[in-house]
């Protein structure tokens, strides 16, 4: 049996797919974290693929803040700014197992903090109805900036979670989704990266799917970590599976993620994994997406031996507004320099993965084609004239257009 933890100091609830599974602690005199099993917990609601479920009490003691799991929920950016701008007079905001029991009731993924899961449909019914309308931008920044709490999402461009669920004759549908929108210092960016994963999509990626607003201000991208009944799949990040605090995502590699698949993922579609992620690697390459960094790759599982590579998503061309943008990520750990792909990177990103027979040059081609091609035909629909998130899509097609010719010998 495994002991409670002591009840002094700061507690939070943990919850597995709404049952709850342990408890956070934080100790008064030092301030360290502990994470405690409640007794006879299934080992399929693991908090983590990296926290199974042991006997031994004290086996997730002694963190220095949150562990790193648990750090996926933690909202950045414009949303953290709302939050801080809403609630800082009553919570403090920049203490995290704080920040946690105000949002964590309302996550993206199985685990939730302080309760189950809390839905509002209503809520979701105006997420939907503001994507879906002409001035989708402003109208989704209102409501964000009412209820700044209610999206437990992190990431620092400004992301939503809604959508209705829909009754179908023997089937139940839960069709929800991510909401992003473009912001005064982003303008362009939903419709950049529609384009982005319809070419992800187009090259057999699996990609996440999106759909643009009538306004192209926004974009709703469907929720891969929901099955068709509505269970709500684990999912990790790589800066968590890495053990790697969130401030650590641009300090990791393509070696990171190539080890996390090895080591958590199905062992039967390891190779299968390893080509999606190479194939990956080399589509942000040619995007020139120099966000690409650690919290944008992660492992989608049901159960915890079934980690399969999620799909892929957050792919944007940077380059539009950091002309001299590098990728986020070195090829190996112990690379100093982050670089885009020449003949030499490619080479060595195939000696990485083990993938030897693979002719990474021709997936290369292919995926510039694909990317190209794709924009361009999405751009026919948005002329440069059209106003500043059109100029931002041309201006993408031409760093794209660059990119691909740029490691060809």
């Amino acid at each position: 049996m495994r002991s409670r933890p002591p009840q002094h100091g700061r507690t939070l609830e943990v919850f597995v797919s709404d049952r709850r599974v342990g408890i956070l602690s934080e100790s008064p005199e030092t301030g360290l974290v502990d994470f405690d099993y409640e007794a006879e917990v299934n080992p399929d609601f693991a908090v983590s693929l990296t926290m199974p479920v042991v006997a031994e009490h004290d086996a997730y003691h002694e963190f220095n803040g949150l562990p790193p799991p648990f750090e996926i929920c933690l909202p950045e950016g414009l949303l953290l700014d709302l939050i801080r701008a809403r609630f800082a007079k009553h919570v403090e905001i920049d203490d995290d197992l704080s920040l946690l029991h105000l949002i964590g009731r309302h996550t993206v993924g199985r685990v939730t903090f302080g309760g189950p899961l809390a839905p509002d449909e209503e809520l979701d019914a105006r997420i939907l109805e503001a994507a879906r309308s002409d001035q989708s931008a402003q109208a989704l920044l209102d409501i964000l900036s009412t209820l700044p709490e209610r999206f437990g999402i992190s990431g620092v461009m400004p992301k939503m979670s809604g959508g209705p669920r829909q009754t179908r004759p023997g089937t139940l549908v839960r069709e929800k989704f991510i909401v992003k929108f473009d912001t005064h210092q982003y303008a362009g960016a939903s419709l950049i990266e529609h384009a982005c994963l319809q070419a992800c999509e187009r090259a057999g990626l699996n990609g996440a799917h999106s759909t643009l607003a009538p306004d192209a201000r926004s974009i709703r991208v469907r929720r891969f970590d929901l099955a068709q009944d509505g269970t709500r799949l684990g999912f990790e990040d790589a800066c968590a599976l890495s053990g790697l605090r969130r401030t650590g995502k641009y300090s990791g590699s393509v070696e990171h993620l190539v080890r996390m698949i090895r080591h958590y993922g199905d062992l039967s579609y390891q190779r299968e994994d390893l080509e999606m992620l190479l194939r990956a690697i080399v589509m942000n390459d040619v995007l020139r997406n120099g966000d690409a960094h650690l919290k944008n790759f992660g492992l989608l599982y049901g159960c915890i031996e079934r980690a399969r590579l999620a799909p892929i998503y957050d792919v944007l061309t940077t380059q539009i507004w950091l002309p001299r943008d590098t990728p986020a990520l070195s090829l190996r750990m112990s690379d100093e320099d982050k670089r885009w792909l020449d003949k030499a990177g490619m080479e060595d990103l195939v000696d990485l993965t083990g993938l030897w027979e693979i002719d990474v040059g021709r997936i290369r081609d292919e995926m510039a084609e694909i990317a190209v091609s794709t924009m361009q035909a999405i751009a026919k629909d948005h002329p440069p004239d059209a106003g500043p998130h059109a100029r931002a899509l041309h201006e993408a097609i031409a760093v794209v257009e660059r990119a691909a010719v740029s490691a060809r010998p």
